[in-house]
């Protein structure tokens, strides 16, 4: 082999580990920054964000559109105020559905339409626990296609002044944004706490056009 391109192997794979590294790093410091937020004021500043939220898609999004919201993952920005107002403007909401064909296969993140009827489901209680197709939890649900989503709402772990995103790590929600329209809204949402100098990035990492910060 020649020493050169193995040398530049080496350096590349050094870069790429030491880019990991800085990523768990920015994920620990910043989620213990999140979750020191007080639970009240947490409840308070995630409402306020989900009256922004729907005075931008008020702006971008039409009547009856299918909006990707998320349930909100330990100290996440909590949107169910959001989820519940769809309706006034006529919108559906979708929910990611960490789901698996079988018990062995690997999870991938799905869109399904949820009926907000109070009815507890498994992918609310434990979003990061995958599924299966046949879960109970899916009753009266129905899969959505990445495409049929006119709008979607981005949860993260970090963000910068460029609107880059660091995510937990699994990359769903990058490959589930490649899958989407070119015409569909796409709007981060965290709290200012969660925002750092410069977010650890990649080549194929892409900014959000925008991200409301409570």
């Amino acid at each position: 082999m020649c020493v050169f391109f193995g040398e530049c192997n080496k350096v590349c794979e050094h870069s790429i580990l030491a880019g990991m590294d800085m990523k768990e790093e920015t994920r620990r410091l910043v989620i213990a920054r999140r979750n020191a937020i007080p639970s009240d004021e947490r409840i308070a500043r995630s409402e306020k964000a989900c009256e922004e939220l729907e005075r931008y898609f008020g702006r971008t999004v039409a009547s009856e559109s299918r909006i990707a919201a998320y349930h909100a993952l330990g100290s996440e920005v909590d949107i169910a105020p959001f989820a519940k107002s769809v309706r006034l403007h006529g919108w559906t909401c979708a929910f990611p559905v960490m789901m698996r064909d079988d018990n062995d296969a690997k999870a991938r993140m799905t869109f399904w339409d949820v009926p907000l009827d109070g009815t507890r489901r498994a992918f609310f209680d434990k979003p990061a626990r995958a599924v299966t197709p046949d879960d109970p939890s899916l009753a009266d649900c129905m899969p959505c296609d990445p495409r049929e989503i006119d709008a979607v709402v981005v949860p993260m772990v970090a963000f910068d002044a460029g609107n880059m995103r660091l995510g937990y790590g699994g990359g769903n929600y990058d490959r589930f944004l490649r899958e989407l329209r070119s015409d569909a809204a796409v709007c981060g949402i965290a709290f200012r706490e969660q925002e750092v100098k410069a977010v650890p990035t990649e080549p194929h990492d892409l900014a959000l056009p925008k991200i409301i910060v409570a």
